[in-house]
């Protein structure tokens, strides 16, 4: 019996410990200042063969990066503005992806005419 008076306080002191909840998010900072992508535009989207033109992402948020694409073609630079220009005639798809450092990303893509 004087066992289990002695292992009741325990148990008890036990199951306070393992039913406390946990705040894990107390250090994250609120995205006061949220991902928005606002334009992808060409100076030129109808250009000859070996043209080049710049392509510019407009977009808001915190700590952005940017990651160009194109169905075919080569980018000269990063960032919000880049060079491209293909060696071929046909229509491309330039695509832009935005990411934030809270995780967040957004896409646009531009159709490219090469002449």
């Amino acid at each position: 019996m004087k066992k289990s008076l002695y292992l009741l306080p325990l148990l008890v002191i036990v199951l306070l410990v393992s039913c406390s909840k946990k705040d894990d998010n107390k250090d994250v900072t609120p995205n006061t200042n949220p991902l928005v992508f606002v334009s992808l535009t060409a100076n030129d989207t109808i250009l000859p063969v070996n043209g080049i033109t710049q392509v510019a992402a407009v977009a808001t948020g915190d700590g952005l990066t940017y990651n160009w694409t194109a169905s075919y073609g080569t980018f000269v630079g990063s960032g919000a503005s880049v060079m491209w220009t293909v060696c071929h005639s046909d229509v491309f798809t330039i695509t832009c992806v935005v990411k934030d450092t809270h995780g967040n990303s957004a896409i646009k893509t531009l159709q490219m005419h090469v002449n």
